[in-house]
């Protein structure tokens, strides 16, 4: 983006009396990173077919999200949290790596409806409670993965209500438990509720097609109807606005994680 338009960005923010932040996909962290690692290579191979372990996949992937903290997630969040510093906020992200709640953001002022890998639930949902993920098991697939256990000794955590799979709570699982985000996303649409007719600068990072009704849709139907509000729509594909929004949006065409990071 050319200095003129992120100088037009930080004034936009500065003047808007609320900001609105949606976080799609394309934001999401490129699990490409783990599969370039030989031991998982390794895995994949052992596994392959063996539908009763195909849940360490998941496992590996909470712990590359702990060990690992990619410079240039760290710095997008460590930008945006500093683009948003004193301002009225929220953040709806799609995301399900749960970088967001490590980004020094408010978890308050944030509501992922896709869920990650902070809890655990039954994987049909029996009693609508969500758990703390087992530490034994996580630390038997983290030794399976340093060779020092056997895959025959790896046990799939159960619901200890009735004996199902435990997932991590996010979409996927057979039944998705929504109650690991309802409560965040009611403060998050009374919250939306104080942007009518108010000056809102709404910020879009890479939100495509996967679920439209859940930012795209929404935010376009804000802009719609609060005349004050102004949208920047930033994606590396899908970045066109609508002809109804007018010189009320500025599209980007620009990959949204790279824009962060350029960006302060």
């Amino acid at each position: 983006m050319e200095s003129n338009r992120l100088k037009e960005l930080h004034r936009r923010i500065d003047e808007a009396e609320l900001v609105l932040v949606g976080i799609g996909e394309a934001f999401q962290y490129d699990w490409g990173a783990l599969t370039e690692e030989a031991r998982y290579r390794e895995i994949e191979e052992e596994i392959a077919g063996r539908e009763d372990y195909s849940w360490i996949v998941s496992f590996l992937q909470k712990m590359v999200l702990l060990q690992k903290r990619e410079d240039q997630w760290r710095c997008a969040y460590h930008n945006l949290k500093s683009l948003l510093a004193s301002k009225n906020y929220f953040v709806i992200s799609l995301c399900m790596d749960d970088y967001i709640f490590e980004s020094g953001l408010e978890a308050g002022r944030i509501v992922t409806p896709c869920g990650g890998f902070r809890r655990m639930q039954c994987d049909h949902n029996c009693s609508h409670v969500l758990s703390d993920m087992p530490q034994e098991s996580y630390e038997a697939v983290l030794q399976y993965y340093r060779k020092e256990l056997p895959l025959e000794a790896m046990r799939e955590p159960i619901c200890g209500t009735c004996g199902e799979k435990l997932r991590f709570n996010q979409l996927g699982v057979t039944r998705y438990a929504e109650e690991g985000y309802l409560d965040q996303w009611n403060v998050y649409t009374k919250w939306l509720q104080g942007t009518v007719n108010k000056r809102l600068c709404v910020l879009e990072l890479g939100v495509g097609m996967a679920y439209p009704t859940v930012i795209r849709f929404p935010f376009e139907k804000i802009l719609f109807y609060n005349q004050k509000a102004y949208m920047y729509r930033i994606h590396p594909s899908l970045y066109h606005l609508g002809e109804e929004i007018g010189d009320r949006g500025l599209s980007v065409r620009e990959n949204p994680v790279d824009f962060l990071c350029g960006l302060i």
